[in-house]
């Protein structure tokens, strides 16, 4: 692993950041009036953040180039 990328050309960052997206607007309760039911929305949002969270480490194994800040 000698090649180098950008933060943002990595898949494991963007993974995360999602993840955490997910999380930060279920705990800001995502108005999801239009879904007429909550406990939608919040299971919804816990699946996007466990996905971004389990593709993140997926990606951190599948790498090839270290990230550079």
């Amino acid at each position: 692993m000698t090649d180098t990328k950008s933060l943002l050309a990595s898949r494991t960052v963007w993974a995360n950041l999602i993840g955490l997206a997910a999380l930060v607007l279920s705990l800001l309760g995502l108005d999801a009036s239009p879904l007429q039911t909550d406990a939608f929305a919040e299971a919804l949002m816990q699946l996007i953040a466990a996905a971004s969270f389990i593709a993140s480490t997926v990606f951190r194994i599948a790498a090839t180039k270290r990230v550079s800040a």
